[in-house]
């Protein structure tokens, strides 16, 4: 993926630096992420993580962290299945409908 094109889809879902999800729900970024391709949804949730992290050390009290924490998990391991169709424990957990680790394969 190009320079301009990966600047242009973080532009375009993340708005700049906002998260797809207000409250680090798992549920709430599959929800938003469905109908698009497996390689956008993989680049989604890298910038959900990412930003995620980002909150992490600079805008969240302290009783927030662990959300972060976990929801950059889920987020990673989301891509994990998605990549190599490695279902984690904690994405067995969750319901993945229209995210489908055979269609980056």
């Amino acid at each position: 993926m190009g320079l301009i094109v990966a600047s242009e889809m973080n532009a375009k879902w993340h708005g700049g630096g906002s998260m797809l999800s207000s409250s680090f729900d798992i549920c709430e970024f599959i929800d938003k992420v469905k109908g698009h391709s497996g390689q956008e949804i993989i680049f989604m949730a890298d910038q959900e993580a990412t930003e995620a992290e980002r909150h992490l050390y600079k805008k969240y009290p302290d009783q927030h962290l662990e959300y972060a924490r976990t929801y950059v998990t889920l987020l990673k391991d989301v891509v994990l299945y998605m990549r190599h169709g490695i279902r984690t424990q904690a994405v067995r957990r969750i319901d993945l409908p229209g995210v489908d680790s055979a269609e980056i394969h």
